[in-house]
Formats: structure tokens, C-alpha cells, sequence
């Protein structure tokens, strides 16, 4: 996933998180504090005119009584303008609380009771004063139904204070409840920022600035090298992968540039006609095209353009494909003939149908008056059989390692091409989808680091295993990956004439 992919989803999650958050905060809000607020706006003032009914209604009754013992009409007034203003604060009470129906019915029968006791005990009384039986009035107030009105009237009274209490009461606790959620939602969504800005700096760090300080070290390694050699790992997201990759090509194409201009400068030092025909007659032009096979090869003198190593490919009669890696004893012009003539002989027994043990035997009847000896193998692949044949004349064993990362080595099966002769055989093991094999000459492993140990060929079999599948299975990038780590590793690369080459099963 590219940085500007996973920049864009974190930012999208973040802003998510806390669009999310504030929707819940506002529903919360739009559910329980705008409702309660606005009902305790009402409630508390009703709760303030319940207590004045209770009031107005005791003081009514209180009047009745001592215009009723007294007969005094000043009382009778105060009791006619206390009940009309108990009357008046029912009527408030309906309308503020018309919206709730319990409150409401509470209302009603407050209204119904007061009513029914006027009804029941002051209207009476009052009438039997006035037209003078003051005892049969005090009779008519102190009766059980008069009471019982009087009771009923501030029972209601009583309940309808305690409701709109309770409501109140229920709105406070909603809106202390809201409080709370809302500090906890505000708490939550710190701690989700905090957990943000953790998680941002991480990524940062683990996409960003790691990737980058590996780049930068790799690059200064590199750039310290005096030969360059040292390879740039890419590694990261895809933009700044892309950056390590090129800066790794541009850094073989340094290589590559150096190594050129030194073998230029040596070649100076040679016959140039001559070094220049050799040179191109061993050159590999064109690799054959086996269906089956994939195949790549390197190869690199250590004095000037004339190299005692070859390599070379060839396609059989029998549809196999033929490998030859080899090495003259010794440098320059003289080794460079003795490699022409080995390799001629080489190719056309191999073109000719001729076994591997055949071939190896014409190329030693062909040094038998020479001064150098030649180490050789020979690989024979063939996808029909999948099976991989080798005669190895005194050479470095080939590696092979299967797609499970199995290897194991093509060792000896005679001695080297010389004047001195000698026989040898062919062995054979199953070479099967995915598996490679690598070929090589002694200028690879016989490399020395920094403490004078030399490179052996069960370190390249670890190389060689340590590397992804894709890569094992791309010949030239396999090649290019193990010269990378080989030359990083040895403080005297250019001690000798350095080939390989590497043949993967790919059908």
C-alpha cells in the first residue's frame, strides 16, 4: 500500500472516529438536554404555584372557619379571594403543564376536589350564615362529607406538589446524566486523539523516518566504499521502495562504469587487436533459447578484456540445454588461446549429440600440449526427463536449490582438463519446477574479507537460499543480488577473473 494510500485511509479513520463522536454527543444533547431543560422551565415554576395552592386552600379554609365562628365579613371576603386565587393558580397549572397527561389529570382532579368541597362545605355554610342559623352552619362544616371533601381537596393539592417535585426532580437527574455522558464522550474522544497522534507518530515512524534511515545508511555505506560495492537495500512503502531501487541502479551502473574504465585501462597495458578479437570470439553473442529454461550469465576478467574464465550455452539435439563454466590456469593472451580452444571443443561435441564425459574427454586431447589446465563443468538440463546431468573436471561445485530451498552440490567426478588425461563421469539428479542451479568460477569464492577468510561454496548456497522466490527464480537478478553481497563482503575482489551463471526451470 502506497504512503499517500495509507495516509489518506488514517486521516479517514480519524476523521470518522470523530464525526462519529459528535453525532452521538449531538443526539444526546438533542434527546435529553434541549427536553429537560426546557421542562425544567416549566416544572420549576409550577412546583413554586402547587405550593401556593396548598397555601391559597389552607387559608380559604382557615377564612371559612372564622367567618363562620366570628361572623365577621372580613373573612368571608379573604376566604372569596383565597379560593379565587387557588382557583386561578389551577388554571396556570393546566396550561403550563397541558403537555404532560399525568400532570395534567393531577390538575383536574385537584380543580374537581377544590370544587366538590366548595360544593360540599363553604357554599352551604355560607348560605345558612347568611340567612342567620349559625348552628346549623357550624353543624353543616364540622360533617363527615364536609370533611372528607376537605381532605380529598388537599390530598390532591398535596399529590400534584409531589408529582411536579418528582418530575423536576427526574429532569435534574437527566441533565446530570447528560453532563456525565457528555464528559465522558469528551474523555473518550482525548483519549481517541491521543491514541490518534500515538498511532500517527508510529506510522511515522515505521513508514517514514525507519525506511528512510535504512536508505540513508545504505546510501553512505555505499557512497564510503571506495569500490561502491556495497548493495542498497530497498525497503518501505512503494514511494520511497521506488527510491531505494533506483538509487541501487544507479549504483551498479556505477559499478558497472568503474569496472569497465579499470578493464580499459588494463587492456592498455595489452596487445589491443588482438586482446579485442579474443575478447569478442569469447563472448557469449546470443544465449539459445530453450523452452523451459530461463538463463542469465556474468563474467568479468581481472586483467584487461582477455579473461581465462568462460561461459557458454548450447542446445542439444535432444532438445536439452548444455551449460559450460571454465577456467584456464593463468591470465592474459596465452590463457585466452588455450580457452578458445577448449571451449570450440566443448561446443561442438555438445552441439553434436556427444555425452558430457565424451566432450570433457575431447577438450583434454585438445590441451594434451599445453602448458594450462583447464577446471570445467558441464550441466546438461532437460525438461523432458526434469532431471539435471553434470561432469565436473576439477571445477568449483555447482549449486543447485530447489523451490523449497533445498541445495546441495555438484561435486568433482574427475580431474581437471590437462596433458595429464584422465576419465570421468556423469551424475544426475531430478531438476524439477522452480529450481535453479548457479555455476561459477573460483574468483567468487576465493574472495577474502577483512579477516582473510575466503568465501566457500556452501556460503553461496546460503546466499543463494536467503533470497525471495521471485528472485531466485529471475536468473539475471539473482546474479546481479549475489554479486552485490559477495563483493560487499571481500576485500579483494579484483584478485581474480570472476564468471557465473544461473539457469532456472520455469515450465
Amino acid at each position: 500500500m502506497t504512503l499517500r494510500n495509507r495516509t489518506l485511509i488514517a486521516s479517514a479513520a480519524a476523521l470518522g472516529a470523530l464525526v462519529l463522536m459528535g453525532a452521538i454527543v449531538l443526539a444526546q444533547y438533542a434527546a435529553t438536554a434541549v427536553t429537560n431543560l426546557a421542562l425544567q422551565e416549566s416544572i420549576s415554576p409550577a412546583v413554586d404555584t402547587a405550593a401556593d395552592l396548598s397555601l391559597e386552600q389552607a387559608n380559604a379554609a382557615g377564612a371559612l372557619s372564622d367567618y363562620l365562628m366570628l361572623q365577621r365579613p372580613a373573612s368571608l371576603d379573604e376566604y372569596r379571594q383565597t379560593i379565587g386565587r387557588a382557583t386561578t393558580l389551577l388554571e396556570e397549572l393546566r396550561t403550563s403543564v397541558s403537555d404532560d397527561e399525568e400532570l395534567t389529570a393531577l390538575v383536574a382532579r385537584s380543580l374537581a376536589t377544590q370544587r366538590a368541597w366548595t360544593k360540599t362545605d363553604a357554599e352551604p355554610s355560607i348560605s345558612l350564615m347568611e340567612a342567620g342559623r349559625k348552628v346549623r352552619a357550624m353543624r353543616e362544616t364540622n360533617s363527615p362529607e364536609a370533611w372528607a371533601t376537605y381532605e380529598a381537596m388537599t390530598t390532591s393539592s398535596n399529590d400534584l406538589h409531589d408529582a411536579l417535585n418528582r418530575t423536576r426532580s427526574e429532569a435534574a437527574d437527566a441533565l446530570a446524566g447528560f453532563t456525565r455522558t457528555l464528559g465522558i464522550t469528551l474523555f473518550v474522544v482525548g483519549l481517541l486523539i491521543l491514541l490518534g497522534l500515538l498511532l500517527f507518530f508510529l506510522g511515522l515512524q515505521m513508514w517514514v523516518l525507519a525506511p528512510l534511515t535504512a536508505l540513508r545508511d545504505d546510501l553512505t555505506r555505499a557512497a564510503r566504499d571506495p569500490a561502491h560495492t556495497a548493495p542498497i537495500r530497498p525497503s518501505g512503502p512503494p514511494e520511497i521502495r521506488a527510491v531505494g531501487l533506483d538509487a541501487e541502479s544507479l549504483r551498479r551502473g556505477l559499478v558497472n562504469e568503474i569496472d569497465n574504465a579499470e578493464a580499459a585501462r588494463e587492456g592498455l597495458m595489452q596487445d589491443a587487436p588482438l586482446v579485442a578479437a579474443m575478447q569478442s570470439e569469447l563472448a557469449l553473442a546470443d544465449a539459445p533459447v530453450v523452452p523451459g529454461f530461463q538463463l542469465a550469465g556474468y563474467a568479468h576478467s581481472a586483467e584487461g578484456v582477455v579473461a581465462g574464465d568462460w561461459w557458454d550455452a548450447i542446445d542439444r539435439p535432444d532438445g536439452s540445454l548444455a551449460l559450460v563454466v571454465a577456467d584456464v590456469s593463468g591470465h592474459g593472451p596465452e590463457a585466452g588461446i588455450t580457452a578458445l580452444r577448449v571451449r570450440a571443443v566443448l561446443r561442438s561435441a555438445l552441439r553434436a549429440g556427444r555425452d558430457l564425459n565424451e566432450a570433457v574427454a575431447l577438450a583434454s586431447d585438445a590441451v594434451a600440449d599445453d602448458s594450462h589446465f583447464v577446471t570445467a563443468i558441464v550441466l546438461q538440463l532437460n525438461r523432458a526427463t526434469g532431471t539435471l546431468s553434470w561432469c565436473n573436471a576439477g571445477h568449483h561445485p555447482a549449486i543447485t536449490v530447489t523451490r523449497d530451498k533445498d541445495a546441495a552440490l555438484c561435486e568433482p567426478t574427475g580431474p581437471l582438463i590437462s596433458s595429464l588425461g584422465g576419465e570421468w563421469t556423469v551424475r544426475t539428479r531430478f531438476f524439477s519446477l522452480g529450481d535453479v542451479v548457479v555455476a561459477f568460477t573460483d574468483g567468487l569464492v576465493e574472495s577474502r574479507n577483512a579477516d582473510g577468510d575466503e568465501l566457500e561454496a556452501t556460503a553461496v548456497g546460503q546466499f543463494i537460499r536467503g533470497m525471495d522466490g521471485p528472485v531466485r527464480e529471475n536468473p539475471a537478478e539473482l546474479i546481479t543480488r549475489l554479486l552485490a553481497q559477495v563483493r560487499h563482503r571481500a576485500a579483494d575482489w579484483r584478485r581474480d577473473d570472476v564468471t557465473v551463471i544461473a539457469a532456472v526451470r520455469d515450465t
